[in-house]
């Protein structure tokens, strides 16, 4: 059993950490993914000669704050390969490093392992997305939108200013779109304008020439969950982190 860490992988640790993903993709597919030209990663690859058992990907998030995704050949696991990964791990991080170990919500082989491993549930991420180009709704004539500042956008009912929220394009398709920082005030929250303000925000949209909306929200968030199924998003991937202090 060999271990190595690095920023840099070769051409065939790519080809093998890719590997790696599609068996388990064949077997159960998870919304992770290894993002190579991300510079933040460090990768501790655990090897059987020359054949790749088992990989981590940690992200520094913060000081001391790290998160992490790991992949184990599907047809050795349960042979130690990841405990010793973590192992090596533990030893490269500072005492009291805050881990935050990412996996699908519903893999139950993943949740096993954290639980076994003494990471405790924190919280699990709930990726929605809603198809604007079938999308049908009443105009609000309450509600009007403006764009005041560089890509933020503030929401005004009856004159006055309620909210505000932001958005990117995605770069493959200009109509695709990530919605964040969607924010209702403290003074005008649970008088139903949050849900209305939505109503709006995605004709705004649509008029835009925007055909699919994804955003991210806490599964724990109840009443901001339960307006986005309201108004016809689905779930397409839910993520959990579990998290323990080294």
């Amino acid at each position: 059993m060999n271990i190595i860490k690095t920023r840099d992988l070769s051409e065939d640790m790519i080809n093998q950490i890719n590997s790696i993903v599609e068996a388990q993709d064949k077997e159960h597919h998870l919304p992770l993914y290894f993002d190579f030209s991300d510079e933040r990663c460090v990768y501790y690859l655990c090897y059987k000669g020359e054949n790749l058992m088992s990989v981590f990907a940690l992200f520094e998030i913060d000081d001391n704050i790290y998160e992490v995704i790991a992949f184990t050949d599907t047809a050795n696991r349960k042979k130690g390969y990841f405990k010793a990964l973590l192992n090596f791990l533990y030893t490269d991080l500072k005492n009291g490093t805050e881990l935050s170990f990412i996996c699908e919500r519903n893999f139950l082989p993943a949740i096993e392992c954290a639980k076994k491993l003494s990471f405790d549930y924190d919280s699990t991420e709930t990726m929605m997305e809603l198809d604007l180009s079938t999308y049908q709704g009443d105009e609000i004539p309450d509600i009007d939108i403006y764009e005041e500042d560089n890509d933020i956008f503030y929401i005004y009912y009856k004159d006055e200013e309620i909210g505000s929220f932001g958005f990117y394009t995605f770069n493959f398709d200009t109509g695709y779109i990530y919605f964040h920082s969607f924010n209702i005030y403290e003074e005008y929250q649970t008088k139903g304008l949050g849900k209305l303000s939505m109503r709006a925000i995605l004709l705004f949209l649509k008029d835009m020439g925007k055909t699919k909306i994804h955003l991210q929200l806490l599964l724990e968030n109840t009443p901001a969950y339960k307006i986005y199924k309201d108004l016809g998003f689905s779930i397409s991937s839910e993520l959990s982190y579990y998290k323990k202090f080294i």
